[in-house]
């Protein structure tokens, strides 16, 4: 019976201790972000020959579907999105998107571009388009 007592006390004394630590931790209610963040989605493969550039800084890796982040790339107020293109494009497809609190994107940017329906996109050609982030 003794060793029960003692296996019940150090178990007890174990979740002691580990309740302490969680304890100590604050809760994760999900509005504590660690800064206000922006992504770029790419939505589809690019071919060579197209660059992406936010306020003139290229985003990288256009050759898959990705997110990229870029706050560094933005500031609050107006800022610029810039797609180049050197031939022949199918359709643009990019989204910017601002995270002001935790968990809760908010797309600023939406392009989409369809050769069926955009004649500028048969041949080499650019387009900017402007968001704007709050603050």
């Amino acid at each position: 019976m003794r060793m029960l007592q003692v296996i019940g006390v150090g178990a007890a004394i174990a979740a002691l201790a580990g309740g302490t630590a969680a304890a100590q931790q604050p809760p994760d209610n999900g509005d504590s972000a660690p800064g206000p963040m922006a992504i770029f989605r790419n939505m589809q493969p690019e071919p060579d020959g197209m660059s992406v550039k936010i306020n003139g800084r290229e985003i990288d890796d256009l050759r898959s579907v990705t997110y990229d982040e870029v706050t560094s790339f933005i500031h609050p107020g107006t800022n610029t999105l810039t797609v180049t293109w050197s031939g022949p494009v199918q359709r643009l497809n990019f989204k910017v998107a601002y995270e002001p609190t935790r968990n809760r994107y908010e797309n600023v940017l939406v392009v989409r571009a369809d050769a069926s329906s955009d004649e500028s996109l048969g041949q080499a050609g650019s387009r900017t388009e402007t968001f704007t982030i709050p603050g």
